[in-house]
């Protein structure tokens, strides 16, 4: 009578204090397996979980070596759902047995992932152009871009000054020099015919020739028609009778050398 008493003194306040003990009792299947590819390949951070249970069962994830492991199952019939991302999703239907493991192993299909589309936009204050567009913002000054010159489709450089009103280049023979001059109204301090100062990504391009640059090589020119509105950044003595800036779309056309006979 004592042993009796003494074991229903145990049990039951264990019962009454760990009631998740007999739970866990109660549902003591397991469902364990592997996740894979098509090719055999192991997939690791694979969720799998019950779906259209009543049962409340933690997902598992799978491992490095693609193995989960689902404890603590209601007997019956349950579906398990595997999803991976860059894989179709996958559907299995099995019979959990209390006090079994049963083995229930994915075979996942490759899919494409559709990303959602970002637009990135380019700065056009950055970068090589930066200077040229910050300038040609402020609105002094002629300006060809990119787009006007792909417009105009003209065979030379010298072609696409002629849309400039107030800026001619004069012909010479074919390979000489053929400077760039301002057409200046008869009250100008400066000359008639000034000799413009040219630069070409940045640099001065001393007894330069336009034409040494075809248009197709060309991202955008600037042109200054007098000394008054030169920017600081080319303001020099040579410059006092205006300034065209070359800018190239390849690095290594700035670097052939003008004529200097």
């Amino acid at each position: 009578m004592f042993r009796a008493r003494s074991i229903f003194h145990t049990v039951v306040p264990a019962l009454l204090c760990c009631p998740a003990l007999a739970i866990a009792q109660a549902r003591s299947g397991v469902i364990a397996g592997s996740v894979r590819d098509s090719s055999g390949q192991h997939l690791n951070e694979t969720v799998v979980r019950l779906v259209g249970s009543s049962t409340q069962v933690s997902p598992a994830m799978s491992d490095d070596s693609g193995h989960y492991r689902l404890p603590g199952l209601e007997s019956g019939r349950v579906q398990l759902f595997a999803r991976r991302i860059g894989y179709a999703p996958e559907t299995l239907s099995v019979s959990v047995v209390e006090g079994r493991e049963q083995r229930v192993d994915f075979v996942l299909a490759a899919v494409p992932v559709e990303l959602q589309a970002a637009l990135v936009r380019a700065d056009p204050m950055r970068g090589k152009m930066g200077p040229f567009n910050t300038r040609r913002a402020r609105g002094v000054g002629s300006f060809v871009t990119r787009s006007e010159i792909e417009k105009r489709q003209a065979n030379s450089v010298s072609e696409l000054l002629r849309y400039i009103p107030g800026v001619g280049v004069m012909q010479r023979m074919a390979g000489e020099p053929q400077p760039v001059r301002m057409q200046r109204s008869g009250s100008s301090s400066a000359p008639p015919n000034c000799t413009v100062s040219m630069y070409v990504d940045g640099q001065p391009y001393p007894n330069g020739n336009v034409d040494d640059f075809p248009p197709l090589s060309i991202e955008g020119i600037e042109v200054y028609k007098s000394a008054s509105e030169i920017p600081a950044a080319f303001r020099t003595r040579d410059a006092m009778c205006g300034l065209i800036a070359i800018w190239t779309r390849d690095p290594d056309s700035a670097k052939r050398k003008p004529n200097l006979n």
